[in-house]
């Protein structure tokens, strides 16, 4: 995953996500809010992003920092 990706997740899990048919919420449901492991995990993949953007500009010639980044 890359910077990039990492801060649509981010998005993402903050947004709310899709509950899953199995679960107590019901079928198809959307949480207003994100729960907190939600919360965690979103922070997760900010700090993910801003390490990739950063490694990405401080090393712009570096191929080792590209091949971190696009894993």
């Amino acid at each position: 995953m890359n910077g990039p990706e990492h801060y649509r997740e981010g998005e993402r899990l903050l947004a709310g996500t899709d509950v899953p048919a199995d679960s107590e919420q019901g079928s198809g449901a959307r949480r207003d809010r994100p729960s907190r492991m939600d919360l965690m995990e979103a922070q997760t993949h900010f700090l993910a992003a801003l390490a990739a953007s950063l490694a990405s500009h401080q090393h712009p010639d570096s191929v080792a920092w590209d091949r971190v980044i696009n894993q």
